[in-house]
């Protein structure tokens, strides 16, 4: 091995090096997916076998892991209203492999998994969730002196559909509020 061979490997080093304190400081700030950390870094310049080196290096000190991502995403999700089709296709856009995310979300969400009651009492059922936003969307419609009609109930199923719940889920709730908003079939 000849000195400039030593100054290539040196040089080599140093970008690596570089590669994995810029992923440092890029997941500092919040928790990312292996997917963020790699789009990142190949924004930031950095060659393919320097990331792939960095995004092991992350793994193995457990900086990055999909797995826990996706439970912590999925509970965070579901606090604000969101529902489980909607939180699938916003971990694939945040690049989380699609078998990562139903392996967590299918053992987070099991009541095989010794939290699930804790889960259900913080985050409650999928159908109570969106019964809250529908009762909730009906409540301010009727303050505001406005019947529950037909297109109103159009109205909670859009929405309803956009935070991604389940149709079953939709039909379930749209009947729950027409009995407690008095809304007749007839209106249909």
């Amino acid at each position: 091995m000849s000195f400039n061979d030593l100054f290539d490997l040196d040089a080599e080093d140093k970008t690596l090096e570089k590669c994995k304190n810029t992923a440092l400081r890029y997941i500092t700030a919040q928790v990312k997916t292996e997917g963020q950390v790699s789009d990142y870094l190949k924004r930031k310049g950095f060659d393919a076998e320097h990331i792939k080196s960095t995004i092991e290096y992350l793994k193995e000190y457990n900086y990055i892991n999909d797995y826990d991502y996706c439970v912590l995403y999925f509970r965070e999700a579901a606090l604000k209203g969101k529902g489980r089709r909607r939180i699938e296709q916003d971990l694939m856009n945040k690049k989380v492999d699609k078998y990562v995310i139903r392996e967590a979300l299918d053992a987070d969400v099991s009541e095989d998994n010794p939290d699930y009651d804790e889960l259900i009492g913080e985050v409650g059922s999928e159908k109570d969730r969106a019964l809250e936003i529908g009762r909730k969307m009906l409540r301010q419609h009727l303050d505001s002196g406005k019947e529950a009609d037909k297109n109103f109930m159009a109205k909670v199923g859009r929405r309803l559909m956009t935070l991604g719940y389940d149709s079953s889920i939709l039909y379930s709730v749209i009947g729950t509020l027409m009995r407690e908003g008095k809304v007749s079939d007839d209106d249909y």
